[in-house]
């Protein structure tokens, strides 16, 4: 039985739940290698790496998630989330009020 992309990302929404991000990284990359272009799964993964203190992979994610939805409030969020993990506060906040310019 092959397993769906929407699979992989519940698998992954539980290992994030479970707080085991490693994992939960794991099955968001594979819904991602089976459909590349559905902004959830890059804005789940991004929410994993940034649980796990990994800053620069949540911000690529965020990045990839708002270019492939830009009206996604969420994908700004993350962002902004990220640049303030990386202790870039200033784009944290440009990124947070991006967000708010694209979905008020």
């Amino acid at each position: 039985m092959t397993t769906t992309a929407d699979e992989f990302k519940a698998k992954g929404n539980a290992a994030l739940t479970a707080k085991n991000f490693s994992e939960a990284i794991e099955h968001y990359t594979s819904a991602i290698n089976l459909n590349g272009s559905n902004h959830v799964f890059y804005s789940n993964r991004s929410a994993a790496y940034l649980s796990k203190g990994d800053g620069l992979n949540a911000l690529e994610d965020a990045d990839s998630c708002i270019g492939l939805s830009p009206k996604f409030a969420k994908g700004y969020s993350r962002k902004g989330a990220a640049l303030h993990n990386l202790k870039r506060y200033n784009d944290s906040i440009a990124a947070y009020e991006k967000g708010l310019e694209e979905v008020p």
